[in-house]
């Protein structure tokens, strides 16, 4: 009688061994190797921070030692008067330079830029047969005076429409304007004997007219 055996079933294999005695072992002292170095390393870390702290807190000792020095030394000290009286000049100095510093930018002391632009206005506008004999301005233009003649009373008209065009003239309003023309005085007359009459003044009409073109301000005109 004979027996067939099926060498095919997992039970009559040779069944293999993926991990030993000793591989396990290995592996577990390696992952214990792990662990050691990492709490070695956590303890350097740890001891570390530990120093640090230590150095902090003696310099925060130190700093507060010092402060403390510092503090007694100030406050045992008295105020110098000569400085303080120092002080004292020094803020007064810069209130006073400070209060006319406000009164220059508002324009409480008068004209800042001078008074050449009114002059090269007036050089710059010139009209044919009229001509200044005087030019008086105060402060920032609060008074404006301008004295002259001309061979013919339309001259002077032309004269306040070209200065309409100067910048420094253009805001200003003129109060006043006086036209006159002046008489001449003749010679004294002589008798025929050569000797002296009494003395009489013919007038006679100038050959030109003058004229005040004025601004004054208000309560000053005239």
């Amino acid at each position: 009688m004979s027996q067939q055996i099926n060498l095919c079933k997992p039970l009559f294999r040779k069944q293999k061994k993926y991990f030993s005695a000793i591989t396990m072992i290995q592996a577990l002292g390696l992952i214990l190797l792990g662990v050691f170095l990492f709490y070695g390393y956590l303890d350097y870390q740890t001891r570390s921070l530990a120093v640090q702290d230590k150095q902090m807190v003696q310099l925060q000792d130190n700093a507060k030692r010092q402060l403390g020095e510092l503090a007694s030394r100030v406050g045992s000290r008295k105020p110098s008067r000569l400085l303080a009286d120092h002080v004292a000049q020094a803020e007064q100095t810069v209130h006073t330079e400070q209060s006319v510093l406000n009164m220059l930018q508002h324009s409480e002391l008068g004209n800042q830029t001078g008074f050449s632009p009114y002059f090269v206005a007036l050089s710059q506008q010139t009209v044919n047969g009229l001509w200044l004999t005087g030019f008086d301005i105060t402060g920032m233009a609060d008074q404006v005076k301008l004295d002259g003649r001309a061979l013919q009373p339309e001259l002077v008209a032309k004269l306040i429409q070209q200065l309409k065009n100067e910048p420094v003239f253009a805001g200003i309003h003129y109060t006043r304007l006086d036209i006159r023309r002046p008489a001449l005085a003749d010679k004294d007359a002589n008798t025929g004997d050569n000797k002296p009459a009494d003395k009489t003044l013919a007038a006679s009409a100038a050959p030109y007219i003058e004229f005040t073109l004025a601004k004054t301000v208000t309560g000053q005109a005239k």
